[in-house]
């Protein structure tokens, strides 16, 4: 079937297509031509051309997200809490994943520029920073999550003192010799690692380099009690190599790991919650309220310990 038009609409409501888009943007016009002009809507069932009503606002109604990576658990809630906002305030949610590269990141966030839309809410690098700082030049307001920007809009975990909650509970359980598994040089998993206090530290870029990271840790300490994973989406992959090499966990060395994830109460892993669902709510707000001054907030850590620390000694 052909798809109505709003020449259609104004045919059958007996107004100009002027009329017709004056009514559908909220425009003045007379309540007896407005109710013909949405009867005729309903009864042809027509749907408004919505890159025609953004080219008329000058901006589309969505709002842009780049996403680093969809394979962290991390982003799961984040996003629920930036789509029940979107939603609440007649926006849809347009999602970009970058796949951790910089050129993908930068270029997203060209795209979502290029769409004009109402706001980008990005957990990219450094790289696409300059450009999204001209965005929130030219009018649109940017949010980043995961680490602090000044000047920008940012949103971000007490990474520190998260570090400092998996610290605390590896002393209680009796654990003195602790060895880190990261993902990154990014600015939180640094801090993580600042809060732990732990010297035996690697870096597994992806979950292919997990197996070594392990290892390394392993061979370079034979007194080693637990192992922390800092990133999310690395969890499973650890979790795998430890007991992939017969190593009881808690029983020879315990398991911490960022971020809770579908399985983790079945596995008994101990885990620093972050909480996303309320960041993901906070900066589709701070996107919608557009404060003149920019917001910088810091949101607070939780651990939920299960067994895979062992007991807290007494």
């Amino acid at each position: 079937m052909k798809r109505v038009t709003i020449g259609d609409v104004a045919t059958h409501a007996g107004v100009s297509t002027a009329t017709v888009s004056r009514v559908i943007n909220g425009g003045v016009v007379a309540e007896a031509t407005a109710t013909r002009v949405w009867d005729a809507i309903t009864s042809l069932e027509y749907s408004p051309n919505a890159l025609t009503k953004s080219i008329f606002a000058g901006r589309s109604s969505t709002i842009g997200v780049v996403i680093r990576d969809l394979s962290s658990p991390f982003y799961l809630d984040l996003i629920r809490g930036i789509d029940e906002v979107a939603a609440a305030n007649d926006s849809l949610v347009m999602l970009a994943n970058t796949f951790r590269r910089d050129d993908r990141e930068t270029a997203q966030v060209r795209a979502m520029d290029e769409q004009r839309v109402r706001g980008l809410i990005v957990t990219t690098g450094v790289t696409a920073d300059s450009h999204t700082r001209r965005m929130a030049d030219n009018g649109t307001p940017c949010v980043i999550v995961s680490r602090i920007v000044p000047g920008m809009h940012s949103i971000s975990l007490n990474n520190v003192r998260a570090g400092e909650l998996m610290a605390a509970h590896l002393a209680a359980c009796g654990r003195t010799s602790v060895g880190v598994v990261t993902a990154s040089r990014r600015p939180s998993q640094i801090e993580r690692v600042q809060g732990l206090s732990a010297r035996a530290v690697t870096v597994a870029e992806t979950t292919e380099d997990v197996p070594d990271a392990v290892d390394a840790l392993l061979g370079g300490n034979d007194r080693l009690d637990a192992i922390v994973c800092t990133s999310g989406r690395l969890t499973a992959a650890v979790h795998s190599a430890l007991t992939g090499r017969g190593i009881a966990i808690p029983d020879d060395i315990a398991f911490l790991a960022v971020d809770e994830f579908p399985w983790a109460e079945a596995l008994g892993v101990t885990v620093i919650a972050q909480p996303t669902y309320d960041m993901g709510r906070k900066a589709a707000e701070l996107v919608i309220e557009c404060p003149d001054e920019p917001v910088s907030l810091v949101f607070e850590p939780a651990l939920i310990a299960r067994t895979s620390c062992g007991e807290v000694s007494s």
